[in-house]
């Protein structure tokens, strides 16, 4: 979609996408890196829909008539974190990834605050613009706890949730920051390391170290931690829930979360992976027979 957004707000998006990196020829370098990723990638549709914020930037594939499931990336990450999975999913779903805005994705806009309702007044507007009136969700860390917002607060449009290690359920790790900080100021060495720490051991794609090299050096990321949801809003979710977390989790505090939601949504499917990091690999299959269910 092209053309001046109706709301106005054209010009103020562009400007608000410039300002998450620390110059434009950073912004170009990182689009270009990841614009490339999808170039490599068979059977993707590709598009923009527009919403407050901007234009949305969305990859989308599997039967145009389908069932959708939304995909959302976690935090200072785009929509390439699914590419691997997509073609399973695809196969029973139409599936759509979205590129959450103040992300280093295509999306245009600020960060979404944290605190009120604007990420499920964006995901509203994006299924509205699908023509879903419900929807499943796969969220990864703070694509998760954006499925559990909108899931709390529209209930009645969410189908299932399956959530890997999502932000939201326990307060995030403070340890894990107060690590990455001086790590950012080391370079490539100190990106690939917290690199490392985030996927727990796990060998970490050559394409994910480099991205996460041009990242580190370019982007601004966001501040703000998610809040953690009472147990009054959690008691909302009455679809079915999935969820996977690793107990070498150095973001979220896994064991904790994986025990709130089994105590407050007694019908979630809870997965507690030993020793398993943040990066929650390899479940493409187990999360289809999920959502197949749902």
């Amino acid at each position: 979609m092209t053309g001046r957004d109706p709301l106005g707000r054209e010009e103020s998006a562009l400007s608000a996408r410039r300002a998450i990196y620390r110059s434009d020829a950073g912004r170009l370098l990182v689009e270009g890196f990841y614009r490339r990723v999808l170039e490599e990638a068979p059977g993707l549709r590709r598009r923009f829909v527009l919403s407050r914020e901007g234009r949305t930037h969305l990859i989308e594939t599997g039967p145009a008539g389908g069932e959708v499931v939304l995909l959302l990336h976690g935090s200072v990450a785009n929509s390439a974190t699914w590419l691997g999975d997509i073609p399973v999913w695809a196969s029973a779903f139409r599936v759509v990834a979205a590129d959450i805005p103040g992300h280093p994705g295509l999306s245009e806009g600020p960060p979404l605050s944290l605190s009120g309702s604007e990420m499920a007044d964006w995901l509203h507007g994006l299924l509205d613009e699908l023509g879903a009136t419900t929807v499943r969700m796969v969220g990864l860390s703070l694509g998760g706890w954006a499925a559990l917002d909108f899931a709390v607060r529209h209930p009645d449009r969410v189908r299932g949730l399956s959530l890997l290690a999502p932000s939201g359920l326990a307060p995030v790790r403070g340890s894990f920051g107060l690590k990455a900080l001086p790590l950012s100021l080391l370079g490539k060495w100190g990106s690939d390391r917290t690199q490392r720490m985030v996927f727990g051991g796990r060998e970490v794609p050559l394409p994910v170290l480099e991205f996460g090299r041009l990242v580190a050096r370019h982007y601004r990321p966001p501040l703000e931690r998610p809040r953690v949801f009472t147990h009054e809003e959690l008691g909302r979710l009455h679809m079915p829930v999935q969820f996977f977390a690793g107990t070498g989790d150095v973001l979220i505090r896994a064991e904790a979360s994986a025990r709130r939601l089994a105590r407050v949504v007694p019908h979630a499917e809870v997965h507690l992976l030993d020793g398993e990091g943040h990066a929650i690999l390899g479940r493409a299959e187990q999360i289809l027979s999920f959502l197949e269910g749902c």
